[in-house]
């Protein structure tokens, strides 16, 4: 290696029998980038079981849980600081629940609806918990804070469809799709640039400290006891991270946009225990 008026210089010496090469490579150095993350991860722990948690729902200023799982719904009500159940409510499946069980559950104008493959409950929380479910696949905002993409099950998978996207997909946001092709990418299929490292899961969480649209992804899944979230900005079909890694103890098996902006509900099987620990993921500015 050397060094001449523009920068460094790569020499390099080859020798085949008799004949000698010499070949010199200019390298220029890639500009140096801001490095500082500009925001960090908070987690909050909710709740844990042995039982699969397909999504959680927190309402009445923090006071009240309910908690989907694969058969039921139940409830919970803040008590001296713990978590104690209330009621629980079981779901009239359609269709035998999948190997890989996924659901959501949301608020609506008159109540609460449950959408996993195959079946759509309303539920209703006063007097009781009571849920009224119906074989079909209801379209749902993937995002309950922004209507413009709107999806529904697929009966008997645990994916996608939607008019938005042309392919079965895992999640979408901020205008991109995790499709079942394990490809990022938007409505026109434009592949969205740095995301090789991320898994089938992502949600938008909002945050004031960076310009640009911001999701929260999971890991790619290569290490089965444990997995990893990360904050990423995107712009120009190019995904930053703006954040460091957040590393989990297990694969995450949920992660959605929650009710409340700047926050996601995560879901991670704890690789040492068997649990699954349900969570709410926020995010702040370094600063702060």
């Amino acid at each position: 290696m050397s060094e001449n008026t523009r920068g460094l210089l790569l020499v390099a010496e080859l020798l085949t029998g008799e004949n000698r090469t010499v070949i010199l490579q200019p390298w220029t150095p890639p500009p140096v980038s801001e490095t500082k993350p500009r925001l960090r991860i908070i987690r909050k722990p909710i709740w844990d079981q042995s039982e699969p948690i397909l999504d959680i729902l927190v309402l009445n200023s923090d006071s009240q849980l309910l908690l989907l799982s694969p058969t039921t719904l139940s409830s919970y009500r803040m008590v001296s600081g713990q978590w104690a159940p209330t009621d629980v409510a079981a779901l009239s499946l359609a269709r035998p629940a999948a190997r890989d069980p996924r659901g959501r559950i949301q608020t609506t104008a008159d109540g609460l609806r449950i959408y996993v493959p195959g079946t759509t409950c309303s539920a209703t929380l006063q007097p009781s918990l009571r849920l009224v479910c119906a074989p079909a696949n209801d379209p749902w905002p993937v995002n309950p804070r922004d209507t413009s993409l709107v999806a529904r099950w697929v009966t008997d998978r645990n994916i996608l469809e939607s008019p938005s996207f042309q392919k079965g997909f895992y999640d979408g946001a901020s205008g991109w799709f995790s499709a079942v092709d394990h490809r990022l990418s938007d409505r026109a299929v434009n592949s969205l640039a740095g995301t090789e490292s991320w898994g089938s899961d992502f949600a938008n969480v909002e945050s004031s400290c960076v310009p640009d649209p911001t999701v929260i992804a999971s890991g790619s899944g290569d290490h089965p006891d444990h997995d990893q979230a990360q904050v990423y900005e995107i712009a120009a079909a190019n995904a930053t991270p703006v954040s460091e890694p957040m590393t989990l103890p297990g694969p995450i098996t949920a992660l959605w946009p929650a009710e409340i902006a700047g926050q996601a509900t995560l879901v991670v099987r704890n690789s040492k225990t068997g649990n699954y620990e349900a969570s709410r993921l926020g995010v702040a500015c370094t600063d702060d």
